[in-house]
């Protein structure tokens, strides 16, 4: 969707499995940028956000899902994707969840309706590293992560 005077609205899931996130591998083609984002997309007009990610997870998934609360909201203007594109102004709404039904494949990929999809689970380990994108999602999560696991010497 190109870019309009107003912010797109995306919804987004945070679908743990197993101390893994899923998540869709893509490639910027406008950067050269690999990076990795969280499953959901564009909520269409007069659609609400949790009916709009329980709808791309079936359709991008083929799998059940159910989402709970609304965790962070993220605001980001960037390149775009395509070398056609202008700037991007994306605001996205991003809950937890909980996914069932996906099909992983014996490589650890997820079996997708939609042939230009490349999700996979990535582990807690390989997240610091990673690209996730959009950048402050990613810094969501792991202070997440670090505040799950912080451990307290109360001797």
């Amino acid at each position: 969707m190109p870019s309009s005077s107003r912010p797109d609205l995306i919804a987004r899931a945070i679908l743990w499995k197993d101390d893994a996130l899923l998540v869709n591998a893509n490639h910027n083609a406008k950067t050269g940028d690999d990076y990795v984002a969280l499953p959901g997309g564009h909520v269409d007009s007069g659609e609400h956000c949790v009916e709009a990610l329980k709808r791309e997870i079936e359709e991008e998934l083929a799998a059940k899902c159910e989402i709970g609360d609304l965790q962070f909201v993220s605001e980001n203007v960037y390149a775009g994707r395509r070398a056609s594109e202008s700037r991007r102004h994306e605001l996205t709404l991003v809950f937890a969840g909980t996914i069932s039904g996906e099909q992983t494949r014996d490589d650890g990929t997820i079996a997708s309706p939609e042939k230009d999809k490349n999700f996979r689970w990535l582990s807690r380990a390989e997240l610091a590293d990673a690209n996730l994108l959009p950048a402050d999602i990613k810094a969501f999560l792991l202070g997440a992560i670090e505040e799950r696991y912080r451990f307290s010497d109360t001797r």
